[in-house]
């Protein structure tokens, strides 16, 4: 686990990197120990230590996160920040936008742990630098690259619980000249009954991955490179049955599944002018989703496709510097274009299915990024989007850092603005049994934190605390009609309210056994009042690590508590007007490694140890204690 600044664990004879980038804070990357906004960043390390296969999992770890799954591997996974919906988070994978045109969100269930070298997750109001779809924040994902002169890679091997198993590889080169990474997984489980149904059908998944980055120095000046991914995967669901006479019948086993093809690539192009006091870069990307499913009898009962095609420029000048590496204070430029559309390739519920619906939009952003030399820094930002569907916008955002003469204690805080447009799902529909609602208006936040980071134990310890309040308006929400059956999406009148406080803190006891710790309060409610559903009241997790003698051994152990969890009763009681409180719970995590020798090395762990019962989301059984083995070989 890392804090605001906090790269990797330390040992007792080392303090903490106070050099880490948050590579995604800004338009240009920003010292995290000079960053003004609520930060985390997870290095490469950090995310093998964790023994996860999701990257969702793995950000349960950090604070102001909520993930909530339905049911197995494969099932739609959400990730919240802050109390926000999850199309309010907006996810990059190097540097490319991922979420879904349609509905606006990223659906983490098929992004795998086995190629990604870091992870950033900037929380609180980011459209002033990111535009809509970042209201809650952003979480930016880097894939692995080569870190060493010519031929490099690895391949493993993981078997586990459940039927599952997976296989992967890596080829990365690096030369003078530039750098190249090809990398393949394929992760497949047999699963479980999500729907907890004694002797249902078991609900598997079928995951491939591929992914291509690279980078070509033509000249001193000029560097131009890119990356492609897909993701191709199987994944069997079960059907929910909306006003069900009780809790336990809203899942029901049947046959569905869904299959989702995922291609997401980017080129650029980066040209360093006037000696190096001028920097430029355009992007180029694109997105194209397929999506097919298949209801309870087996037969297709959805085929659509979304698209995103992107374009940017981004100029960045050094006001007191020769250099843009080496200034204090820079100024950014930039511009943005995109287009997304949406169709249905089938009219399984209507012509209106097969009617591409299409959106564009641009913007122009000014970012200011300045360190003072006596402890103060400051970042400001501004972003005016020009919308096609609906009113232009304009958001800000500014954040402060000051560490104290002491160097031991830093203060920082944040301001910002944001906006949300409607997704096309929103806008137009698509469905029977869900009416789009063409009049809807932006949702837009105001939201501000303020944190104390401090070392102790001479440097050996880090810990932070975040208070944070955001307030939504507009807020999109369903409404059903029990005289139709359909749903409809209205803007909620009022304001939505967000708060709470997020800790972390990480010690290294000993040069051998090191301790982190993860908590979040949140209290986040709609315009009535009421609780919003499916993300906690209280999120806690402890980890423990321990290095053995040999130095080739760790073993790790984290327990997580989850209370104040809700979610939507859609019971016939109810048919979606109430809420329900989910049971609390507690999960423990048991891990291990063992480097054989400098390039092998033995992986094993339990997950769920005591075998606890638990809900993510109503009606949803969740998975019971597991066990791994994996061997992963470096050369």
């Amino acid at each position: 686990m890392a804090t605001t600044i906090l790269a990797t664990p330390a040992t007792a004879e080392e303090t903490y990197d106070l050099g880490t980038l948050v590579i995604s804070g800004g338009l240009t990357p920003v010292e995290a120990r000079e960053y003004g906004r609520a930060a985390t960043v997870l290095t490469e390390e950090e995310i093998e230590e964790s023994g996860e296969q999701y990257v969702a999992d793995v950000l349960r770890s950090l604070p102001g996160v909520a993930v909530s799954r339905t049911g197995g591997f494969g099932g739609r996974t959400q990730v919240r920040l802050r109390g926000h919906e999850s199309n309010h988070t907006l996810v990059l994978i190097d540097g490319v936008e991922v979420a879904a045109p349609d509905q606006g969100e990223y659906d983490f269930a098929g992004l795998l742990t086995a190629d990604i070298a870091r992870i950033e997750i900037i929380r609180g109001p980011q459209s002033a630098l990111y535009g809509s779809n970042a209201i809650g924040g952003v979480i930016s994902i880097t894939t692995k690259r080569p870190t060493e002169p010519g031929i490099s890679g690895e391949v493993g091997f993981e078997v586990g619980s459940d039927g599952t198993y997976e296989g992967r590889i890596a080829v990365r080169q690096q030369s003078v000249r530039g750098q190249l990474s090809f990398s393949a997984a394929r992760r497949e489980t047999d699963g479980f009954d999500i729907s907890g149904t004694p002797g249902g059908e078991d609900d598997g998944d079928l995951n491939r991955t591929y992914n291509l980055t690279g980078r070509f120095f033509v000249s001193d000046a000029l560097t131009v490179g890119g990356s492609l991914r897909h993701v191709d995967r199987v994944s069997d669901t079960d059907g929910f049955v909306f006003g069900a006479p009780t809790r336990a019948g809203l899942v029901v086993d049947d046959a569905s599944n869904i299959e989702m093809q995922e291609t997401f690539g980017s080129v650029y192009a980066e040209l360093g002018m006037l000696d190096g006091r001028l920097q430029n870069r355009v992007d180029l990307s694109f997105a194209n989703i397929d999506q097919q499913g298949r209801g309870g009898t087996g037969l297709r009962n959805q085929d659509n496709t979304a698209t995103r095609a992107k374009a940017s420029y981004r100029g960045t000048v050094a006001l007191d510097s020769d250099s843009v590496d080496t200034a204090d204070h820079t100024l950014t430029f930039a511009a943005e274009w995109e287009y997304l559309t949406y169709k249905g390739n089938q009219a399984f519920f209507g012509p209106g299915e097969l009617i591409k619906r299409t959106r564009e939009q641009s913007a122009l952003v000014i970012e200011y990024q300045g360190s003072f030399g006596n402890g103060f820094d400051l970042q400001g930002s501004v972003r005016h989007d020009f919308n096609d569907k609906f009113e232009d916008f304009t958001t800000y955002a500014v954040g402060a850092s000051y560490t104290l003469p002491n160097q031991m204690t830093r203060v920082h805080a944040s301001y910002g603005t944001g906006v949300q447009n409607p997704t096309l799902i929103e806008q137009f529909g698509f469905f029977a049994n869900f009416a789009g609602n063409p009049n809807l208006q932006p949702e837009q936040s105001e939201g501000w934190d303020i944190g104390i980071e401090q070392q102790f134990l001479g440097g050996r310890g880090l810990v932070d605390v975040t208070y944070f309040d955001d307030e939504l308006t507009n807020e999109i929400t369903s409404v059903f009609n029990p005289a139709t059956g359909i749903s409809t999406p209205v803007n909620q009148p009022g304001k939505s309210d967000r708060r709470g406080v997020e800790v972390s803190a990480d010690v290294a006891v000993t040069d051998r056994f090191d301790v982190g710790l993860s908590y979040t309060w949140l209290d986040a409610t709609n315009p009535n009042g009421s609780v919003e559903v499916r993300r906690p009241e209280h999120e806690a997790l402890l980890q423990l690590g321990y290095l053995m003698a040999n130095d080739r051994t760790r073993f790790n152990l984290d327990v997580r508590h989850v209370s104040g969890n809700y979610d939507t009763d859609f019971t016939a009681a109810s048919m979606g007007a109430s809420v329900v409180r989910l049971s609390d719970y507690t999960l423990v995590n048991l891990g291990m490694s063992h480097d054989v020798t400098d390039s092998v090395r033995l992986s094993a762990g339990i997950h769920n140890l005591t075998d606890e019962r638990y809900e993510e989301l109503d009606g949803y059984a969740t998975q019971g204690r597991t066990v791994f083995f994996g061997v992963t070989s470096t050369y």
